[in-house]
């Protein structure tokens, strides 16, 4: 497993890949929500041939990006009530 200091150099990385969030319009951030979630279930049909630690491996970057992008949802869902 990562240590705590590369997790977060990682975790950095990603946030530097993802678009501005706060930019993208409403029909923009749902599509990246979609793909993620895609992203996602495609892995899943995977999992049964793989190991775990090629699990963590393949799922690390969705599961980064798909919390940044649903933590953007719900700062929008706060002020949008």
């Amino acid at each position: 497993m990562e240590s705590l200091d590369e997790r977060l150099d990682r975790i950095e990385r990603e946030a530097e890949n993802m678009p501005q969030l706060d930019k993208l319009n409403d029909q923009a951030l749902r599509l990246l929500v979609t793909q993620h979630l895609n992203d996602l279930c495609q892995i899943s049909r995977e999992l049964a041939s793989k190991s775990f630690a090629e699990i963590v491996l393949s799922t690390q970057t969705q599961h980064s990006a798909l919390g940044m992008l649903l933590r953007e949802c719900e700062m929008r869902g706060r002020v949008t009530g």
